[in-house]
């Protein structure tokens, strides 16, 4: 069971059906680049099972991506992607279901990545380093809120990888994308876009002196940064 869907078919509610939650699911995981055009989706019977749902809503689900031409299914080759996520259909359709996940993502992250970046601190290879610089250089120029968040995700699934732990290092990159639809909040504005930068550095600050106290003290404060970020563009829209 796969607990990316939390599990797919209990978040069937008001309206949103299990298709509905798997189509969003692949187009989650084709946003965040986790499958690229050209790709091929694991064997249907595989990602049914996986995804904890019955393969009548997983031929719907698919149905409807080819329709859309995110993929496209062939007999005997299976379901490929074709193309990326509109940028703008996307991010909306995070911003719809952020609301339900935050409580538990914002719980989720700060239990699971301080410790990661503590790992990482210890373990994290030069190559790795330059990468997270590069990533940091490109997020301080004037980037859109996708590209922001795109950013974002890899800086901490690189940390993620770095811890050297496969089990921490699969959760890790699995958190990253289970809270793409909260994280989203935190880079609409400038500010929060910003204090996520900022945020960064002092991780990066962290690894690079291969300190693991400061790198998880660094992770831990950056995330409650964020969480704060995101309550209180919450709060302001829950006003409008």
């Amino acid at each position: 069971m796969s607990p990316e869907l939390d599990t797919v078919a209990a978040r069937h509610r008001g309206g949103v059906t299990v298709a509905d939650d798997i189509v969003r699911h692949i187009e989650q995981r084709i946003a965040s680049g986790a499958f690229t055009p050209g790709d091929r989706l694991p064997a249907e019977r595989a990602l049914a099972a996986e995804l904890a749902v019955s393969r009548a809503a997983l031929r719907e689900a698919l149905s409807r991506l080819e329709a859309s031409g995110l993929v496209v299914r062939r007999h005997g080759s299976g379901t490929r992607v074709t193309r990326e996520v509109p940028r703008g259909a996307s991010l909306a359709a995070r911003l719809e279901h952020a609301g339900d996940d935050f409580t538990h993502s914002a719980e989720f992250r700060e239990l699971v990545e301080p410790q990661l970046a503590r790992l990482a601190a210890e373990r994290i290879t030069p190559d790795e380093l330059t990468e997270l610089r590069d990533l940091l250089t490109t997020s301080a120029t004037d980037v859109d809120a996708e590209e922001s968040l795109r950013l974002d995700v890899a800086f901490h699934t690189a940390i993620a990888r770095a811890s050297r732990n496969p089990l921490l290092s699969s959760l890790g990159e699995l958190t990253a994308n289970w809270t793409v639809e909260v994280r989203v909040f935190s880079h609409l504005a400038g500010e929060g876009r910003r204090i996520s930068h900022q945020g960064h550095l002092r991780i990066l600050a962290g690894l690079e002196a291969a300190d693991p106290d400061e790198s998880m003290r660094a992770m831990g404060n950056h995330l409650r940064e964020i969480h704060a970020v995101i309550d209180r563009f919450r709060d302001a829209a829950d006003h409008l």
